[in-house]
This record gives C-alpha cells, structure tokens and sequence, in this order.
C-alpha cells in the first residue's frame, strides 16, 4: 500500500487532482467525487464534470479546520461507503 501524500506534497498543486485528494483523506476516488457532488466535502468545487479540489481547503478539512456536514445523511453516506470498502464493492 502506497504511502499518503504529505502535507507538503500537497501544498505543492494548485488544483488537487482527485486521485491524489483521496490517497490524502483515505478514500476512494469515487466517495471524494460523490461527497463534493453532495455538498459533504467542502474542499473545492465541482463545475460540470470537472472537480476542482484547493490545497488549502484539502489541508484544513483534513485537519478539522473545515466542518464537515453533520446531518444524518452524511453520517449514513459515510457509513455505506466504508462498510463498502470493507465488503470491496460499491454501495
């Protein structure tokens, strides 16, 4: 298993790319792209089809310097994604 990218190695992008993001926060690709459609992962912006994820929103969300979405369907959704990930299928 591949190391996470450091801070540092963040800091270095302007726009994050998703593959990247998810190493950092330990998600799939797909739970990052899917929480920022939803409005759960406030690191960026999703214009399109296109995914504009910002270092410093990415350090501070991972940090707990950007709240996370508390209601009970972010909790759900994160739920099934894990137990997803655990099973290594999709929700």
């Amino acid at each position: 298993m591949n190391k996470p990218p450091s801070k540092e190695e963040i800091m270095t992008y302007n726009v994050v790319p998703v593959k990247i993001a998810a190493e950092y926060l330990g998600m799939s690709q797909q739970t990052v792209r899917n929480g920022m459609r939803k409005g759960y992962l406030n690191i960026g912006e999703v214009v399109g089809s296109g995914f504009y994820i910002y270092s410093d929103r990415l350090i501070a969300y991972r940090t707990g310097e950007v709240p996370a979405q508390t209601s009970k369907e972010t909790v759900i959704y994160f739920l099934q994604e894990l137990i997803a990930a655990v099973k290594g299928g999709t929700p």
